[in-house]
């Protein structure tokens, strides 16, 4: 009777499995950084206008530099003037959030107006959450082209070397076949002869 790979076999290869193709995947993602950062610069003005925030962000920007300068010199009017930048930026937030519905790489992380804050630092970390936001959007898109496709393949025998773990094969079997699988990534992964000796074979 066959008998199937051990709970602990399997576990020991399914981490080494995740090990290898990381670092597979690390190289390759490295290869391809520059690229990517490069191309999100270029992507980022327009990405920007296609979610219709310019003109709103413009105006927030203008609020906040005028909030600023007013509070480092005076208080007067502070509480007038953070209620106009609270009503401004809540288009901006409103829009983020109305994005982030749609679109995966918008999340709940868009940032919110603090009305405790002496200064306002939005614009910062708006232009930070849109540059990384854009740069998933390029991320993504650049591992759906043609330039992109090992990353993918990887992403499919990495997934099919798992599976083979939760078979129902017999374990020298198994343990070929991610053998081969890890050939077709060149990924360096050799299984030890007295390993495989101790797996049934039939």
């Amino acid at each position: 009777m066959s008998k199937q790979i051990s709970k602990d076999n399997r576990e020991y290869w399914l981490k080494k499995l995740e090990n290898k193709f990381d670092e597979k995947r690390e190289v390759i993602e490295s290869l391809h950084q520059e690229e990517i950062d490069q191309q999100s610069s270029l992507n980022y003005p327009i990405f920007k206008k296609r979610l219709g925030i310019d003109k709103d962000l413009i105006n927030y920007i203008k609020i906040e530099k005028d909030f600023n300068d007013y509070v480092k010199n005076h208080q007067k009017r502070v509480d007038e003037k953070r209620e106009l930048a609270s009503k401004l930026y809540a288009k901006v937030y409103s829009k983020l959030k109305g994005w982030s519905q749609t679109r995966k790489n918008f999340d709940e992380r868009v940032p919110r107006y603090d009305c405790e804050k002496k200064l306002l630092d939005l614009s910062d970390q708006i232009e930070v959450y849109l540059q990384d936001t854009c740069k998933s959007e390029t991320r993504d898109a650049f591992y759906k082209s043609k330039k992109g496709k090992e990353v993918k393949e990887l992403d499919t025998l990495e997934e099919k070397a798992k599976d083979l773990l939760h078979s129902d094969m017999i374990g020298s079997e198994i343990l070929l076949q991610i053998s081969q699988i890890a050939k077709k990534t060149n990924i360096n992964m050799t299984i030890p002869q007295n390993t495989l000796k101790e797996l049934p074979s039939k």
